[in-house]
């Protein structure tokens, strides 16, 4: 995985600058005069670097780097830091004793309320979905969101749909989730969601994770093909994968309002333009990756299922988990206008 992400990354770096000049009709980003000493802004990642997270957080490091004559250093630190959790490094951040935070969007809604939105079960159902939820209008609506709360989003890492694992037995219909205890971040509405399908959820910090799994605190955990690989959760006992399509795993590149603001206009008109061009890059390099990661897995002995009755889980979702969980994410009317952002139907609930 590390090999392919390096190669990767290494031929589109090669073009970085004229790639994203080309996509977005814009022109090259501001350059900044090198310095005798680089400035140094601090990136704190919750997944390895073989990870979608590194590879994002990689190829804005050299767009930011090569745009500013090496004046400015993005230092990467992987893992979620000094082994504290993502929620942890997202408030840091949003504080500015932290320059920027790269984490699992269900990590930043104690922080940021709104963005709870996108841990709605069934939001999306397709990847076509999720790139229009994190672009053009319904990105600026939830980067709005950000900014009250003292953040600014960047980059969207896009990390596939969370695939639910377990080492028990395979999972075919809802009636097989009854009994297994899962890992949830801090989410409300992804400890709901669990509730309902019937499982039964702890909120657990993802350094813990893989112990967690390893040791039987819990039987299960929900990530992609390629985070999974990553994290090598099939040496902490998990045998099977069941492709739902519950939530899509955004993670979003997060840095301190307060600490932008600092910055030179040059400087910031750089690293936005760095978040967009990673997030373009991140989305090719998970279609490329994802069935890559997939069948390496089935050929390392991992048993991967299909539902039998999804539509049972999303009429679930959406009559159960959404009514109980909304006004944690924003209220009805906060839904129906990122629904309406990103061309969906609007919710509307019997009352």
């Amino acid at each position: 995985m590390l090999r392919t992400l390096l190669v990767f990354l290494t031929l589109e770096l090669a073009l970085a600058v004229p790639v994203a000049r080309a996509a977005d009709s814009a022109p090259a980003p501001a350059r900044v005069e090198a310095a005798a000493s680089p400035m140094v802004l601090t990136l704190i990642l919750g997944d390895p670097e073989t990870s979608e997270m590194g590879f994002l957080g990689n190829a804005f490091k050299t767009f930011v780097e090569k745009s500013t004559n090496h004046a400015v250093e993005v230092k990467l630190s992987y893992g979620g830091g000094l082994g504290e959790d993502e929620t942890f490094q997202f408030h840091r951040a949003q504080t500015g004793k932290l320059d920027m935070a790269l984490g699992g969007v269900g990590n930043l809604v104690p922080m940021v309320k709104p963005l709870g939105v996108l841990t709605l079960p069934y939001l999306f159902f397709t990847l076509d979905e999720v790139v229009r939820g994190t672009t053009g209008k319904p990105a600026e609506l939830l980067n709005a969101c950000a900014e009250e709360a003292g953040l600014r989003i960047l980059a969207w890492t896009y990390c596939g749909f969370r695939y639910i694992s377990n080492s028990k037995h395979p999972i075919k219909t809802m009636a097989d989730m009854k009994g297994l205890r899962f890992r949830v971040p801090q989410s409300i509405a992804m400890i709901e969601s669990y509730r309902a399908f019937g499982g039964l959820p702890s909120t657990i910090a993802w350094p813990m994770t893989w112990n967690a799994l390893k040791y039987g605190l819990v039987d299960g955990q929900c990530y992609d093909y390629s985070g999974f690989q990553a994290m090598k959760f099939k040496d902490a006992g998990q045998k099977y994968i069941t492709e739902v399509h519950y939530m899509y795993n955004l993670q979003p590149l997060v840095m301190s309002e307060r600490v932008f603001r600092q910055l030179s206009p040059d400087l910031q008109k750089i690293l936005v333009e760095g978040g967009q061009y990673a997030q373009k890059l991140s989305l090719q390099y998970q279609r490329k990756n994802s069935e890559e990661a997939k069948q390496a897995l089935e050929k390392d002995g991992v048993i991967i299922s299909s539902l039998q009755d999804e539509g049972q889980w999303r009429a679930v979702a959406r009559e159960q988990v959404w009514p109980h969980v909304a006004e944690s994410v924003g209220g009805r009317e906060h839904i129906n206008a990122y629904l309406e952002a990103c061309g969906l139907p609007l919710w509307n609930p019997p009352l």
